[in-house]
């Protein structure tokens, strides 16, 4: 993938140790439409990435923080996690089962001279390969209330957009999963 022609290729791997504040900084474009001012929760990202790199050791699991980068430069980001919230509300029996079975997209953000280039796309689509590899399931990502350009990305690339507080039904088996029995 180009960013455009006659620049550097865009690649997209893990963000390596010293890149928090890089990631950070173009993980506040996903959460305010004003300039990025970094809050504590992203505070713990720049320390947590600093620290390990982009595989983010996490109550349940791992995160991982994805990077873009034109050259050396890191024009986007994302950070996938599992839905940890949930996961405490589930019984502590089956959080390592779904914990494999689900991803939650906490952040994707491109920079802006970066974008509608196909960088943000790449990125998801790193995201999704590596989650299924893992055994992954299902992909949720999480929208700013009213980001309706957002949502509409989002739905060309396959996702289904649910209401705020909307259920989510997603079946589980103790053992494999076959048809009922009669």
């Amino acid at each position: 993938m180009t960013d455009q022609p006659g620049s550097d290729t865009i690649t997209i791997t893990l963000a390596a140790k010293g890149d928090g504040q890089a990631a950070a900084t173009l993980g506040a474009l996903a959460i305010s439409d004003q300039t990025p001012r970094l809050q504590a929760p992203l505070s713990s990202l720049i320390d947590a990435i600093d620290n390990h790199g982009g595989r983010l050791p996490l109550p349940y699991g791992h995160g991982h923080c994805l990077t873009a980068r034109s050259g050396n430069t890191i024009i986007g980001m994302l950070y996938a996690t599992p839905p940890i919230r949930w996961l405490q509300s589930q019984p502590s029996n089956q959080r390592a089962r779904l914990t494999q079975a689900l991803v939650e997209i906490e952040l994707l953000a491109v920079a802006e001279p970066h974008r509608n280039r196909g960088t943000a796309t790449a990125l998801l689509e790193a995201a999704e390969h590596t989650a299924r590899t893992a055994g992954t399931h299902l992909a949720l990502a999480k929208i700013r209330t009213g980001a309706f350009p957002t949502m509409r990305w989002y739905r060309r690339r396959g996702y289904t957009i649910a209401a705020q507080g909307e259920p989510i039904i997603f079946r589980t088996c103790q053992r494999p999963c076959s048809a009922p029995r009669m």
